[in-house]
């Protein structure tokens, strides 16, 4: 069994959201932000501070850090009842059932100016 955590304050990402918005797509993929923007236009900064968390607990769980692949490889979906889970593409979707063969768990919680995550490869 494998596991990454990783926290991140908020207010980063709130500042990296508000000053390069437009780049973004680097980080997220285009449901991860349509999950993120309210309808104001304005970002909710704790749901991406959760998923950046998200993705950085998998890279420390797989035991190699962000080394190959994009950010976007790795989809941090939620399920009707708001439940994240992972969902991954081209270069993760290879990789991760190489280190194991049931879908990593994953939990984010986030309070005050912090995010945090943990994964699970069982």
């Amino acid at each position: 069994m494998h596991c990454g955590t990783d926290i991140v304050q908020i207010s980063r990402i709130a500042d990296m959201a508000s000053r390069h918005g437009h780049s973004l797509g680097r980080f997220f993929t285009a449901q991860e932000l349509s999950y993120c923007q309210r309808p104001d236009g304005t970002w909710r900064a704790e749901s991406l501070a959760g998923i950046f968390a998200a993705k950085e607990a998998l890279f420390k769980a797989l035991g190699t850090g962000f080394r190959q692949g994009k950010w976007t490889d790795v989809e941090v979906c939620h399920d009707s009842l708001g439940a994240p889970y992972y969902q991954f593409h081209d270069y993760y979707a290879q990789a991760v059932p190489l280190k194991t063969e049931q879908p990593p768990s994953l939990s984010i919680a986030h309070d005050g100016d912090y995010a945090i995550a943990f994964t699970v490869l069982g």
